[in-house]
């Protein structure tokens, strides 16, 4: 089975604090606009356009970006259909609305193909170290967690694989594996991470695909259907 080798980029999610100048009791405070928070996808080679999907959509909302671009900026960023995480401001105030937006940081985040097995395996042993799902849900072409790991530098088997028997069913069956062969005490991290099921979920007769997880969080809550919205 393909081993997943890379460590994650973990986000320090904090809020931003807003600092008011004073100003004298008569006068009203000036207005400022909300710093939004999101996983976005780069849509285009130059990182001028972002992608944002609500669960469950198929069309995203477009971002465009104006005024200092960070992210066209950093030579070595993702490539275009990567998912990042994202701190902006929209122009008009509206959220979740296509239209021009300002950048005010971004971060990577792990970005993994579906797998399958390879010849004469299976999907055995996926469940051998549980995770801590905090929220899962669809977008687009891609299926995006938020969950708690244990923090460690050394490798670990971390993917989303399809189970190859289930592969013409109209909902095939795919599960988290994480193995991390070692068992050292050690903390957990929060991570973002985006499975791209694409080359599956575009297939005619996929109606929606089932992900198994050995949850941690909730061990009752272990499978997560998404359905085709059309």
């Amino acid at each position: 089975m393909t081993s997943l080798i890379r460590i994650f980029s973990s986000i320090a999610l904090a809020a931003l604090l807003a600092l008011l100048t004073a100003c004298h009791d008569n006068e009203p405070a000036p207005p400022h606009q909300a710093t939004l928070y999101d996983i976005a996808e780069i849509a285009d080679a130059d990182a001028s356009t972002l992608h944002i999907y609500r669960p469950d959509a198929d069309e995203p909302i477009v971002l465009t970006i104006t005024g200092n671009n960070t992210l066209a900026a950093t030579a070595d960023r993702p490539a275009a259909g990567s998912a990042i995480f994202v701190a902006y401001t929209p122009l008009d105030g509206q959220p979740y609305t296509s239209g021009a937006v300002t950048l005010s940081d971004w971060a990577a985040i792990t970005d993994i193909p579906l797998k399958q097995p390879t010849e004469g395996n299976t999907v055995q042993g996926w469940d051998s170290d549980p995770v801590y799902m905090m929220s899962m849900w669809r977008g687009g072409n891609k299926i995006y967690m938020r969950l708690r790991l244990p923090y460690g530098t050394s490798a670990r088997h971390f993917t989303l694989l399809l189970d190859t028997p289930t592969e013409n069913d109209p909902v095939p069956q795919l599960y988290l594996y994480h193995s991390r062969g070692y068992a050292y005490p050690t903390f957990e991290r929060q991570y973002y991470v985006a499975f791209d099921i694409g080359n599956l979920w575009k297939r005619d007769y996929i109606k929606g695909v089932t992900v198994n997880v050995a949850n941690s969080a909730d061990p009752a809550l272990s499978q997560f259907t998404f359905h085709k919205t059309n």
